[in-house]
């Protein structure tokens, strides 16, 4: 392939190069993530179809030891703020599967301790698989969230049959708590309340069926309450919306301890943001258990355990993706664009659907003169492109030698994969490209696995054609 076009200075001029957030150095010209340097990786080899091959893009990385490291440092947080306020009770951090259930993350976070929370029929599957392969005991609290059909249902009971002791359902209605009461096997058992809300609101229970089930529940002798359910609906990081929200739902939690006195775990659902956000998760931390003191002193009530199910927060940060530039195309309001070697569409459905946005840098090139450029991928669809239409229009600063530039985004890995879907068939039939898993320990960082990318034939396997 020819050598890439140079961007002239004309009608943009060059520009600095990009601020770099915390984790991120340039040594000789070449980014270094985290301690790791990215091209050495790219160039690094690995075993394909029995041959050693180099890395090829567009590539996605996993970090296993982030998602330990999350973990770990939440569970710090914790510790730290109850020693501060005098916290008297524990907490529970539940790993919530939905933000990215694949094997090796489910794998690492089980592994590290932590709880899991499952959504679907499916989800009891992995319970099941994470067991037989040691990642789980049978002990591990099991949250059971999500709608309650019959199916799903059906797999919890048999979960709990086979001696998983500690699944725990949340009731979202009065018929899931009746599909329970039926079976007769014995169960610790939440209620999910509805809670304040600036949007229409599907979930949970109002204050008057809360009472009723807590007083059903009070009838049934094998199923015995003891956990409150309040998803909360905006994101920790907005401070006074998110204690407002709060003390909204302990008040709930108070009013229905005095029906149901078993009650003494306090969920919060999730709403951490990623460890990376910007938040201050410890002034958070100690800001909220001393709300939540203070309520239940107010409330005459004792303080809660807590738990916390985290998705996001676990493993936003964990992955990358890295493609390389290979065309240029330069917009009609003088911008140019930067079209990489796969779907930008694809990879993050939630960029161009919500407005998430991503640490973007250039992993190479850093010597040279920078421009503001946009980012596009192979599809003919005009959402294919980044900064996406829902975000600031203000271009990215990119080098202005395109040729052999590898670009990547960073902070990545929850939901994309699970909205964008894995091993299927994809916009304008783009394939995925390969995926790297790698884990950094002291000593440096280990590749642990490599899966190449899609090929024509599983493909078009997946669509029916053979």
């Amino acid at each position: 392939m020819s050598a890439l076009p140079r961007i002239e200075t004309a009608p943009l001029p060059f520009v600095v190069a990009p601020d770099l957030p915390a984790g991120y150095d340039v040594v000789d010209g070449r980014l270094f993530y985290r301690g790791i340097d990215l091209m050495a990786l790219i160039n690094r080899p690995v075993f394909v179809n029995g041959r050693l091959e180099r890395l090829a893009t567009p590539l996605y990385v996993r970090r296993l030891s982030a998602l330990r490291e999350n973990y770990e440092y939440l569970r710090a947080v914790f510790a730290t703020a109850k020693a501060q306020v005098g916290y008297p009770r524990d907490m529970l951090i539940a790993y919530a599967s939905k933000a990215n259930p694949s094997a090796p993350v489910v794998k690492t976070v089980l592994q590290a301790g932590a709880a899991y929370e499952c959504s679907s029929a499916f989800d009891v599957d992995v319970v099941r698989y994470a067991a037989a392969n040691g990642w789980l005991e049978r002990s591990r609290p099991i949250l059971a969230n999500g709608f309650k059909i019959p199916r799903y249902a059906s797999a919890l009971l048999r979960l709990r049959a086979d001696g998983f002791e500690n699944v725990l359902p949340i009731f979202d209605d009065l018929e899931e708590l009746e599909l329970f009461a039926a079976a007769g096997l014995p169960f610790e058992v939440g209620l999910r309340a509805r809670t304040l809300s600036d949007q229409p609101n599907r979930f949970g229970m109002d204050a008057e069926t809360l009472r009723y089930a807590a007083e059903r529940l009070a009838a049934v002798p094998h199923l015995r309450l003891t956990t409150y359910h309040a998803m909360q609906t905006v994101s920790a990081a907005r401070g006074l919306s998110y204690q407002n929200g709060l003390i909204h739902s302990l008040r709930g939690y108070a009013a229905l301890w005095r029906t149901a006195p078993t009650l003494h775990r306090f969920n919060f659902g999730g709403g951490l943001p990623s460890r990376y956000s910007g938040m201050n998760f410890e002034t958070w931390m100690r800001q909220t258990l001393g709300t939540i003191m203070a309520v239940c002193a107010e409330e005459g009530v004792p303080v809660p355990d807590l738990i916390f199910e985290t998705g996001r927060y676990m493993v936003q940060d964990h992955a990358m993706r890295l493609f390389k530039v290979i065309k240029t195309r330069m917009g009609e309001d003088g911008v140019p664009y930067y079209i990489v070697d796969g779907s930008i569409m694809s990879s993050f459905p939630d960029a161009w659907a919500l407005g998430e946005t991503f640490t973007v840098l250039p992993v190479n090139n850093w010597n040279g003169a920078f421009v503001q450029a946009r980012l596009a991928g192979l599809t003919c669809d005009q959402d294919d492109v980044y900064p996406t239409r829902r975000m600031d229009a203000e271009p990215l600063l990119l080098p202005a030698e395109a040729d052999g530039l590898i670009v990547g985004f960073f902070e990545c890995g929850a939901y994309q994969e699970t909205l964008g879907g894995r091993r299927g068939a994809h916009h304008c039939l783009l394939p995925e490209g390969g995926e790297l898993i790698l884990d950094t320990e002291a000593q440096g960082v280990a590749i642990l696995s490599y899966a190449d990318g899609q090929d024509a034939p599983a493909m078009l396997s997946a669509l029916g054609y053979g």
